[in-house]
């Protein structure tokens, strides 16, 4: 699985010109928002509470396309 991560990241890389660390912060972006969604969805973590935690996350891995992801 982690290798797949990695392809990912390698082929973003690519396709928007990024360095290997920041398509790695954008795939590492990208999962956490798939975790929220899943905490969200089984209500162990309310709206309030994801987007709090999304503009934490949004500091922590820095994305450059995160106003795609919106």
């Amino acid at each position: 699985m982690i290798n797949d991560v990695m392809k990912i990241g390698e082929e973003e890389a690519k396709l928007h010109g990024m360095t290997k660390e920041q398509s790695q912060s954008e795939v590492q972006y990208k999962m956490s928002q798939k975790m929220l969604a899943i905490l969200h969805r089984m209500g162990i973590v309310s709206e309030e509470e994801r987007e709090k935690i999304d503009v934490l996350n949004r500091e922590s891995f820095s994305p450059q396309l995160a106003k795609v992801y919106v």
